[in-house]
């Protein structure tokens, strides 16, 4: 069960990576660095959730309560997951406006006065 919620996780974190990164070029422009951190962070957190949930399936035949590893490890994935869609809630709510494509436009007085009294 760890190794499908390790790898539900490592898709959000790709798609919140891609959309992200499509997001920040649009509107301020793309950044190696901040691209090359997000993929780290993939990276290791794919590594070290998957080296811990890799063991415990290995060691279940020799190793008693191992098993219990898979339930500390569903705490910290839980976090996560909760931590990358609450970003990604933010990045597909966030307005597509940017500072150069707003224009403001002043409403136009009307040519004619016109009054308003009741009419009896």
């Amino acid at each position: 069960m760890s190794f499908q919620l390790i790898c539900v996780l490592v898709v959000l974190m790709v798609a919140n990576q891609l959309i992200g990164t499509g997001y920040g070029s649009w509107k301020e422009g793309f950044s190696w660095p901040l691209f090359c951190r997000g993929v780290k962070k993939i990276c290791l957190l794919f590594v070290g959730y998957g080296a811990i949930a890799l063991t415990v399936h290995l060691a279940a035949d020799h190793i008693p309560k191992i098993e219990y590893l898979n339930g500390i490890l569903l705490e910290p994935i839980a976090k996560y997951f909760t931590k990358v869609c609450s970003s990604l809630k933010q990045l597909l709510n966030e307005s597509t406006k940017t500072a150069t494509s707003a224009v403001t436009v002043e409403p136009a007085e009307p040519s004619v006065h016109q009054d308003n009294t009741p009419v009896e």
